[in-house]
């Protein structure tokens, strides 16, 4: 309910400013009181989902998986699907909005998932294999420091570098890292990158062996970008029940802020001296209206 006496202003761009940013729409107009609760409660609410949820429960768009065994490793744009959470984040506003540019990236990116640009030096986390794709065998899970490069300076299909971890005796060994790559899109919703490369000899020769797991992702890369059925699972097992707690919060933050654009483009909703009185204060308000009684003539 609009009152003269609240500086309104236009509360087109009240609105507008209080959707992007909680808060700036009642800056705007100048009730700063009211701007510093909303911006201070949203916005922490907000953040505070995203940290307990190890920044990952905003989203956009669930990657549908096709035929390879990961999302990460489809060449052309997986099918996705609209996250009916986001529907109620994207009312925070600004920090919101970089899921969509993140979405954007993800549908118009040419994945190279065969191809390594540039040096990786990362941690790694998966499995050696042995034998080929029809029937190969676990031998043993390794945790160790990835180091691999393509052959030529532009980028190449083809890659070398080591592999240095250390065994379950306590000593370290050192894996010769060599042929072609398989490694996941650039932009996905996931900090793990999914990687697969050929284990060779010194002299370049295959082994028959290969690593398969995952290597660290760009956060610019990962935050708030599509991801997968087999991402949320990881989360979930990681996280527990924190990551639902993490997604009610900023599911809650969005609402939050709904109210907030109401009350700045609309005003509070209650007014000023136009309540309607109670029963006892109508009685007083007849009694202050009617004529004083004139006092009684005296007799003769």
């Amino acid at each position: 309910m609009r009152d003269p006496r609240i500086p309104m202003k236009n509360p087109l761009v009240a609105g507008v400013l209080a959707f992007l940013i909680p808060g700036a729409g009642h800056w705007y107009q100048g009730r700063r009181f009211k701007a510093t609760i909303f911006s201070g409660c949203i916005l922490t609410m907000f953040v505070w989902g995203l940290i307990l949820g190890h920044g990952q429960p905003v989203y956009s768009q669930l990657v549908l998986r096709g035929r390879e065994e990961s999302a990460q490793f489809e060449k052309v744009t997986p099918q996705l699907k609209f996250s009916i959470g986001y529907s109620v984040q994207f009312l925070v506003g600004l920090p919101a909005i970089p899921s969509l540019i993140q979405e954007a990236r993800f549908r118009n990116e040419e994945a190279q998932i065969n191809f390594l640009s540039e040096e990786l030096d990362s941690e790694f986390s998966g499995v050696l294999y042995s034998g080929d794709d029809g029937g190969s065998k676990a031998e043993e899970l390794i945790t160790g420091q990835l180091s691999i490069r393509p052959v030529n300076d532009q980028g190449s299909r083809v890659v070398n570098g080591t592999l240095t971890y250390e065994k379950s005796d306590g000593s370290t060994a050192e894996l010769q890292i060599g042929g072609g790559i398989t490694i996941g899109r650039r932009v996905f919703g996931s900090p793990e990158c999914d990687i697969e490369c050929s284990v060779v000899q010194p002299d370049g020769s295959f082994t028959g062996q290969r690593i398969r797991g995952s290597v660290d992702r760009s956060f610019l890369n990962w935050f708030q970008a599509p991801r997968d059925s087999h991402e949320l699972d990881r989360l979930h097992g990681h996280l527990n029940r924190r990551f639902d707690i993490a997604s009610v919060f900023t599911w809650i933050a969005g609402l939050l802020n709904l109210l907030a654009i109401w009350d700045a483009a609309e005003g509070p909703a209650y007014g000023y001296g136009d309540e309607k009185p109670d029963d006892d204060d109508d009685e007083e308000e007849e009694k202050k209206k009617s004529p004083p009684d004139k006092p009684a003539s005296p007799s003769k």
